[in-house]
């Protein structure tokens, strides 16, 4: 399997799968997700106690992963993820 490898400004370099990749990027989704959302709604997560529970981001990236997983290989081949 082909390993995507990450140069940082400060420390090593990461080296992913695209498996790993995409979980990342279906949590960073799920994230925003969840941002814009409550921007629409006037909730401010830094200061409600009540936020996303772990299983429901975990439910997202189990439900999106294969898609993600297809349009990064997409991606991939299109020269746009190296």
């Amino acid at each position: 399997m082909r390993k995507y490898i990450f140069n940082r400004k400060n420390g090593p370099a990461i080296e992913m799968s695209l498996d790993e990749i995409s979980r990342w990027a279906c949590l960073l989704e799920g994230i925003e997700f969840v941002t814009k959302r409550n921007e629409e709604l006037g909730i401010d997560s830094e200061r409600d106690s009540e936020w996303i529970k772990p299983l429901a981001f975990q439910k997202y990236i189990d439900e999106r992963f294969e898609a993600m997983r297809h349009d990064l290989k997409v991606e991939t081949m299109l020269g746009r993820l190296n």
